[in-house]
């Protein structure tokens, strides 16, 4: 029988938001605080249900990478991965990673976070990953999603699109936020905030 194990990013495997490490890392702390009051208003209008739920995320992603160097980007999210993500790391997460693998199951992260920060950290640790896509045109972002955000419903409907339905396999699941529940409701063995 064919046995995966889902795994939730940020919060799950991570103590901290990879995306706002990331450019942190990438511009600083200080220009990061300066991009979030930017995308403030949108903030408060989604948690007021007037605009969608991910519009502070596709604000912040147009004002940091609209007309920017994808090489440039890469260049710095491979030092991320290398340098900062470790630092990052739950060590009981990373020990239930281990564990799978060693069972022979296959591992997929599955996160709202964008690929572009994340993937070479999967790879190296030989991990499946289901992630927000960056929209590129001519070797520069644009500034948009390349896919819907990888969060809630859509991580289900991810994991069916990469996996099928499922029915044969034994589901292991791990996720920390209520948005993470869907995904979870697809495994015999779920796990929340297992890790804290």
């Amino acid at each position: 029988m064919r046995t995966l194990a889902f795994f939730d990013l940020d919060g799950t495997i991570t103590r901290a938001d990879t995306m706002l490490e990331f450019l942190a890392f990438a511009k600083g702390w200080f220009r990061l605080y300066l991009l979030l009051a930017c995308v403030l208003p949108a903030w408060c209008l989604a948690k007021l249900k007037a605009c969608p739920a991910d519009a502070p995320k596709r604000a912040l992603v147009r004002l940091a990478f609209a007309g920017r160097p994808t090489a440039r980007w890469q260049q710095l999210a491979a030092r991320f991965c290398r340098e900062r993500i470790p630092l990052l790391l739950r060590p009981g997460a990373m020990a239930c990673i281990k564990g799978h693998q060693e069972q022979g199951h296959e591992v997929v992260i599955v996160t709202a976070s964008c690929a572009l920060w994340v993937e070479d950290w999967c790879r190296e640790h030989g991990l499946g990953l289901i992630a927000t896509g960056l929209e590129t045109m001519d070797g520069t972002y644009t500034g948009k999603l390349s896919t819907p955000n990888c969060k809630g419903a859509e991580k289900v409907r991810r994991i069916h699109a990469a996996f099928g339905q499922l029915r044969d396999a034994q589901v292991y699941a791990y996720g920390d936020t209520p948005s993470d529940k869907p995904m979870l409701a697809l495994a015999g063995k779920p796990g929340y905030k297992p890790f804290r």
